[in-house]
């Protein structure tokens, strides 16, 4: 009987660092997605300065490259306050090397752009330090691959000791039946609770990777692999696939009258009045960047997306945000470009994101606040 007991209390002790290992690898992974969203936010600000032609708009996202920088150094400190195992340990030496490998062809091509604008002699810089930073981002989701690897590892191990001292208790019970009854009962009650704490847990993390976290929207990553997975599959049906691609008009401006605070509260009211219109389970809104916006419409032909596109501009306009600084309209308004093809072994989803991306160009050519289609 005293055997019963005591094998009772080393499970539920088992049970409980279990809870322990699991609140610790929660916050492993969730420290390491923070380090790669640094990293890929540093990339999109290094490619979007090489677009605008005002310096000091180019020097502001010099700015907030560097920033992203800190968010990068605060989550990999974090990680490390957490104890990591020595796989984690060589992979994470792997990444700060590759950092270190690749920051000053990185660094100096963001100042090149910066100080000169979108010139010639900065394509060349430009496209090794794209190289560069695309490298970080492979080295980046190989670090992670590792911590979700030896996350999985610990659960299994915690798994084998509760079963060991489960097996344990089996072979004591005919002691104290009674009271192993009342033990394994308290167990299991808690088990259900615990598998379904890692289930709700293991939900989150698959969202926080795929969520943006302002808007609430599918993330760039989301969007890649949604836009790479309707392509492959619009090629096999032989049906049409549209893309609209949206930019908020002068955004920029926007962010200057008001501040950034009320920047982040306008993409969300932005978000949340375009969610409304895309009903279709099979579509997916996302937000590509910053002020950008992608939909994705499979089995959509042209008209069909140019009249969700139009929705999309007017549930906007409909907002009535005030922008006094938009040469557009005295409230927010969006921009977008609409295009629509059917994929064959002869096009490339490039091809698709090129029209969409032409055709937005044109509508802000074209006065803003309008949709081009083609």
């Amino acid at each position: 009987m005293l055997g019963s007991i005591y094998i009772g209390f080393e499970h539920l002790d088992q049970t409980r660092a279990s809870w322990q290992r699991d609140a610790l690898f929660r916050e492993k992974v969730r420290s390491a997605f923070l380090m790669r969203e640094a990293i890929r936010e540093r990339s999109f600000h290094l490619t979007f300065a090489t677009t605008m032609d005002d310096f000091f708009a180019r020097d502001e996202q010099r700015g907030l490259y560097n920033a992203k920088a800190v968010d990068f150094l605060m989550a990999r400190d974090k990680l490390i306050e957490l104890h990591m195992t020595p796989p984690e340990t060589h992979a994470m030496e792997a990444l700060i090397n590759k950092i270190i490998e690749s920051r000053p062809a990185i660094d100096s091509a963001m100042n090149l752009v910066v100080e000169k604008g979108n010139v010639e002699e900065a394509l060349a810089p430009m496209r090794v330090a794209l190289d560069g930073q695309s490298g970080v981002i492979d080295q980046i989701n190989s670090f992670i691959a590792v911590v979700e690897e030896e996350s999985l590892h610990e659960a299994q191990a915690a798994t084998r000791a509760i079963s060991t001292t489960q097996r344990n208790m089996l072979v004591l019970s005919g002691c104290a039946v009674a009271l192993a009854a009342l033990i394994g009962i308290m167990v299991l009650v808690r088990e259900i609770r615990q598998t379904q704490r890692l289930r709700r847990h293991r939900d989150e993390l698959a969202s926080l990777s795929t969520t943006d976290a302002l808007t609430d929207l599918a993330n760039r990553r989301r969007f890649d692999e949604f836009l790479g997975t309707e392509w492959l599959r619009a090629m096999r049906t032989e049906m049409p696939l549209s893309l609209i691609l949206m930019d908020i008009d002068h955004f920029k401006l926007y962010n200057d009258e008001y501040g950034h605070a009320a920047g982040d509260i306008c993409l969300q009211n932005v978000s949340l009045g375009m969610s409304k219109v895309i009903g279709r389970v099979t579509d997916l809104l996302a937000r590509y960047g910053g002020e950008e916006f992608a939909c994705i419409l499979p089995d959509t032909p042209p008209g069909a997306a140019h009249d969700i596109a139009e929705k999309l501009r007017a549930k906007v306009e409909a907002l009535n945000l005030k922008h006094e600084k938009s040469s557009a309209a005295d409230h927010v308004t969006i921009s977008i470009g609409v295009a629509t093809i059917v994929p064959s072994p002869d096009s490339a989803l490039p091809q698709l994101f090129a029209m969409a991306d032409a055709n937005l160009y044109r509508a802000k050519e074209e006065g803003r606040n309008r949709v081009v289609a083609g």
